[in-house]
């Protein structure tokens, strides 16, 4: 393994397939057309990008014409929390480990006159139902909580959690986009109200995602302009993006079981070969995601020790690169080790080998900066 760099931050990108690649590539040359042109050549388009929503709803067990193509996941966020018909100043529920894209949303809408309330972790990372129902005593309009948290992998009880929002009249809204190799997706079972999700999380495009948004549930649009997405999302609809995010997202829903099983080997034999650190104690997860927090050193020093040693990981979300803070989950969940953590993000390329060699390597630069401190 010398001299080659290991990845392991997947939680904050991953590649795109081949095979989705070959989805998309005819939209970019051979059939390019503006699916909202009226002769026939945009309308092959346009029933192309019909068939990649359609191939999208049913990834996720949803009707159709529920499906809404966004730019990824911070877009859909913003559409669901701001545009989402609720009653002008009414509670509005948000966890305390939600991606940056919703905790800003959840400012503007306090901004806005919205009484916003914070729902708390356990101290292994889960939001329970007990605690939501504490948080929305008396009624709120929008409950969000996250499928699977981006920085130690927590697995929420989804379906739990909708049926109390549902309860106290409120609308459900979770960001899936961490969940999608990890987790089958099932907006009728799990009851949820609207979802997200991100092409580049799940082996398809960087700039692709969708809302899906239940029948019934009143939401306007967020960007002015022409009629396209059923009046929801106005701007030329990205074909490629489409047909690469329907077959993304079919691949990855259709291999759950195998991803989580290749997932589990790696996160074993990476933690079998560490011999420093400590793993961060959580409650149901996904094995794709590990944090680990390491006694006496800086975890963003750390990181960037081990890019310079060859092992690419993270100290929290790509989306917050560059805060001086540690990450805001781990805060949430009062974990000591906060400060000293790093996140460790495994994929379907990882080998096992790569697992062993990079907790070796981290073995080593750890040891190096705690030698350096004495």
């Amino acid at each position: 393994m010398k001299g080659q760099v290991i990845y392991l931050d997947y939680a904050a990108t991953t590649p795109v397939d081949g095979e989705t690649i070959a989805a998309a590539l005819p939209y970019y040359g051979s059939t390019f057309y503006n699916p909202a042109s009226t002769h026939m050549l945009g309308q092959i388009a346009s029933s192309a990008v019909e068939f990649g929503r359609r191939a999208c709803e049913r990834a996720i067990n949803a009707d159709r014409g529920t499906v809404y193509f966004t730019s990824g996941g911070t877009e859909a966020i913003n559409q669901a929390m701001k545009c989402v018909d609720i009653e002008a100043g009414s509670k509005v529920a948000v966890s305390a480990i939600e991606h940056d894209a919703v905790k800003a949303c959840a400012e503007y809408l306090s901004r806005r006159g919205h009484e916003v309330v914070t729902v708390m972790p356990t101290e292994d990372g889960i939001i329970t139902p007990e605690a939501l129902e504490k948080a929305i005593e008396g009624g709120a309009a929008l409950v969000c909580v996250m499928t699977v948290n981006n920085i130690v992998g927590t697995i929420q009880p989804i379906r739990e959690l909708a049926q109390v929002a549902h309860r106290h009249g409120a609308l459900f809204f979770t960001d899936a986009v961490q969940a999608v190799n990890s987790i089958e997706l099932d907006v009728k079972d799990s009851d949820v109200d609207m979802l997200c999700v991100s092409g580049h999380k799940f082996y398809a495009l960087k700039g692709s995602g969708f809302l899906y948004v239940k029948k019934g549930v009143k939401i306007n649009a967020l960007l002015d302009g022409g009629r396209q997405e059923y009046g929801l999302r106005a701007g030329t609809v990205d074909v490629p993006a489409v047909m690469a995010l329907a077959d993304g997202i079919t691949r990855a829903q259709n291999c759950v079981d195998e991803y989580n099983a290749h997932a589990k080997i790696l996160r074993e034999a990476f933690l079998s070969a560490l011999d420093c650190g400590k793993q961060i104690e959580i409650g149901p997860h996904v094995d794709d995601i590990l944090s680990v927090a390491f006694d006496g050193v800086d975890g963003g020093r750390l990181a960037v020790a081990l890019s310079v040693a060859g092992v690419c990981c993270s100290v929290g979300s790509a989306c917050s690169a560059g805060s001086a803070t540690p990450p805001d989950t781990l805060v949430a969940m009062k974990h000591g080790g906060a400060a000293s953590s790093v996140r460790f993000s495994f994929g379907k390329p990882t080998t096992k080998a790569q697992a062993e060699a990079a907790a070796k390597i981290v073995n080593d630069t750890v040891k190096n900066l705690l030698a350096a401190k004495v």
